[in-house]
């Protein structure tokens, strides 16, 4: 039997390599981590409030919003405000566009902030009309505070 006989400097050198780069590999593993976090995170909620769109579950939608959170659109003449205000966006499109769904396009995630690109379609298909939509999220501590939507609205007058 042969043993091969390894300086000792050798092997230290070799373990130090090693545990540097171990260690090194575990700060690359953890710190990306630390910055996906967030950007999972943020882009899980918003998924969260399509899917509670496309169930047309109010209640689910509402509870994504921060109580202080800003709404705003084309169609809005002024920004609306917290749950009441989601709330009540929710039950006018539900209620006017029964069949109404969104249909992502995209994200694109950046910290705390999500952009979506969707279609809302409306009615049944081939009966409803398409509607290509921008929104610009940010989401703090598990909740939507800013929801931006940018779209045509056909020049129509503002909802107050």
């Amino acid at each position: 039997m042969f043993i091969e006989r390894i300086p000792s400097r050798t092997i230290l050198r070799r373990v130090s390599r090693a545990a540097r780069t171990a260690c090194f590999a575990s700060v690359a593993l953890l710190a990306g981590c630390a910055s996906l976090a967030p950007q999972t995170a943020a882009k899980r909620v918003v998924e969260a409030k399509f899917a509670a769109v496309n169930r047309h579950s109010i209640d689910d939608i509402e509870k994504l919003y921060a109580p202080f959170a800003s709404i705003t659109a084309p169609n809005f003449c002024a920004p609306r405000h917290g749950r009441e205000g989601v709330r009540r966006i929710y039950q006018d499109l539900f209620t006017t566009f029964p069949e109404i769904h969104a249909e992502i396009q995209e994200y694109l995630v950046q910290g705390d902030r999500v952009a979506v690109r969707y279609l809302v379609h409306t009615g049944p298909a081939g009966k409803g009309f398409v509607v290509p939509i921008f929104n610009l999220f940010t989401v703090r501590d598990g909740l939507i505070t800013t929801d931006d939507g940018l779209f045509d609205n056909g020049g129509r007058k503002c909802d107050p």
